[in-house]
């Protein structure tokens, strides 16, 4: 006995994929001061602008240091969006090229 199944028609359709978008200002000051606490920065933070990423837990990265006068000597981070949703931080790495980036004061 040989059985066929066919296409069968459901209500049940997934949503329509919407790419990840940057994050508003917003949600970079709360993730921010989100990912810096996770890793213990005190004092001064600095950090770079929104960019895109190629890998990571999200869509969208800031990088970030703690801010005073021996910048090449801090750890640098990477703090992952997707969207408005914070979702992570982790040790910078040499392909994010945040050293290359201009750096601005985190309020």
């Amino acid at each position: 006995m040989l059985l066929l199944a066919g296409c069968a028609s459901s209500t049940n359709v997934p949503p329509a994929y919407h790419p990840p978008r940057p994050p508003s200002p917003q949600a970079v000051k709360d993730g921010v001061k989100k990912g810096a606490t996770e890793v213990k920065l005190t004092g001064g933070l600095e950090t770079t602008a929104i960019r895109q990423a190629d890998h990571g837990p999200g869509s969208y990265f800031a990088c970030l240091r703690q801010s005073g006068p021996s910048a090449g000597r801090r750890p640098t981070y990477s703090v992952f969006f997707d969207d408005d949703t914070y979702k992570g931080i982790q040790s910078s790495v040499i392909s994010e090229a945040c050293e290359a980036e201009p750096w601005v004061p985190f309020n």
